[in-house]
């Protein structure tokens, strides 16, 4: 029963009954714009309406009646809404229409602010309240600031603090100002401050803002620009801006420091020495330039730069060696303002060792070897190593080498061949003649040469002309010869009887 009970009460508070009206109207001031306030509710089977109810937002959650709707019915509110009678028209809710609309015709800049409907209906005959709410703004264009001021704007020095104040019309709706600082190196745009307090001029309906501030400027504003903008909601970029600058910040000297050339090799008698001096001031600083902390100049031994930026000088001495100053310097409004940064040089003697390279005073004069450079180098010539000389002959070296050992392999290949090939002559001549002697039977019945044997002084017979005739009986032939049997005995076998007959 306790659960039922705790139910039934959750259920009288659910309601169906749906409001609607616009969120924000923005209207301006041209002819034919109206406001028009449309309060549109849908209601359930068990849901009746009692009254519906236009409001304006006094302060707080304060909002005075302006008219009040009932079925068929509206009348404006006796207390605040009388100033709108003449200026707007009502339309009721009824059973073809479920809205409830106060239509203003004449818009006027008091008619900005936040409208509220207020809406009193019943549930199953129990009395309910809803709302809903509508912002209303008179839209109107951002201008150029109409006043931008810098002060002081000349001279500036360094952490000196400006004054900047800007005054704009922002229009509506939520206008508002901007003050930027504008970097000269980077061109980026900074904030410095921005405000969205403004106040209304209810003659035009104009929204008007102002913005003052202070700001302690640095080197690093040297250059700059800043910037003033105007903008609303309904605002495009680029928005409506004022500039001023660039403006002009004077510092004393920085970072200062000296730069030198060749001061970390050993210096010796005759060597150059130059010395730069770089810093950071505006005005551009002028330099000084000391040795030992005595000031120097211009002379027979010390060659200063136009600008004074550069010292240099030979080395004639070994008390040349010491402490070089250059001192940066400028005046601000009557103030000298300086900074100083120094640099030591020891000058070392020349041992016989370290002359070995050193040769004549010319290079005309100068013997140096055949992979040696001659460079003269104020005033003296010194031989220095060609590293290409040097590349250049092992290249050579490795060449006579590499092409040696080819050569030698060359001719090692070739009396390598030469031995096979004198190998394989030797197998197959001893193949030959056991073939010969051993697979093969005689066949003309002869076994050697040397069966037939030709006495050395056996006489031809001739013919009457005195010639041998090719044609005689071969026993015209006086020879005297051997018969040798045929036999299939091998040649070497068949020689061995040599008396047969």
């Amino acid at each position: 029963m306790l659960i039922i009970y705790f139910l039934l009460h959750f259920l009288e508070g659910i309601f169906l009954l749906t409001i609607t009206t616009s969120p924000e109207i923005n209207v301006s001031l041209e002819s034919n714009s109206s406001i028009v306030l449309n309060c549109t509710f849908e209601l359930d089977a068990n849901e009746g309406i009692r009254n519906v109810y236009w409001g304006k937002k006094l302060h707080g959650t304060n909002y005075n009646k302006l008219a009040e709707f009932a079925y068929k019915n509206a009348i404006y509110n006796i207390d605040h809404g009388l100033s709108l009678e003449n200026r707007s028209n009502l339309h009721s809710f009824s059973d073809t229409s479920q809205s409830a609309i106060l239509n203003i015709t004449d818009v006027r800049c008091e008619d900005v602010g936040q409208y509220q409907c207020e809406v009193e209906f019943s549930v199953d005959s129990k009395g309910k309240t809803d709302r809903k709410y509508t912002d209303v703004y008179i839209q109107a264009n951002a201008e150029r600031p109409t006043t931008f001021s810098v002060h002081p704007n000349n001279s500036l020095e360094e952490h000196e603090i400006l004054n900047i104040a800007c005054v704009a019309v922002v229009g509506s709706p939520h206008g508002s100002l901007a003050i930027w600082e504008q970097n000269v190196s980077s061109n980026t745009l900074t904030l410095l401050k921005n405000t969205s307090k403004v106040f209304i001029d209810t003659d035009n309906c104009t929204s008007v803002a102002n913005l003052t501030i202070t700001y302690k400027v640095s080197r690093h504003n040297n250059g700059a620009k800043f910037m003033c903008s105007s903008r609303n909601k309904f605002t495009k970029e680029p928005a409506p801006a004022a500039e001023f600058g660039p403006i002009k910040v004077l510092y004393g000297p920085s970072n200062t420091r000296v730069n030198s050339f060749d001061l970390n090799a050993p210096l010796f008698i005759k060597d150059s020495v130059i010395l730069e001096c770089i810093s950071d001031g505006n005005p551009n600083p002028i330099y000084a330039w000391k040795f030992n902390h005595s000031s120097i100049g211009n002379n027979s031994k010390f060659n200063i730069s136009a600008d004074k930026s550069k010292l240099s000088f030979t080395v004639t001495n070994i008390s040349d060696s010491g402490l070089y100053q250059c001192v940066a310097y400028n005046y601000i409004k009557g103030n000298m303002f300086n900074s100083s940064s120094n640099v030591t040089i020891t000058v070392q003697e020349r041992h016989e060792e370290d002359n070995a390279m050193e040769i004549e005073k010319t290079c005309l004069e100068n013997p140096c070897l055949f992979i040696q450079n001659c460079i003269m180098r104020n005033g003296s010539a010194f031989c220095s190593i060609n590293i290409w000389a040097v590349v250049a002959i092992a290249f050579i070296f490795l060449t006579l080498i590499l092409g040696t050992i080819t050569l030698m392999l060359i001719i090692s290949k070739a009396n390598h061949i030469k031995r096979i090939n004198r190998k394989k002559r030797m197998d197959i001549g001893d193949v030959h003649v056991s073939y010969t002697r051993e697979k093969f039977e005689d066949f003309g019945g002869y076994a050697d040469p040397k069966d037939v044997k030709r006495p050395e002084n056996g006489q031809i017979k001739l013919d009457k002309d005195v010639r041998d005739n090719p044609y005689a009986d071969p026993v015209d032939f006086q020879t005297q010869y051997a018969v040798v049997q045929k036999t299939w005995e091998t040649p070497a076998k068949s020689s061995k009887d040599t008396n047969s007959s």
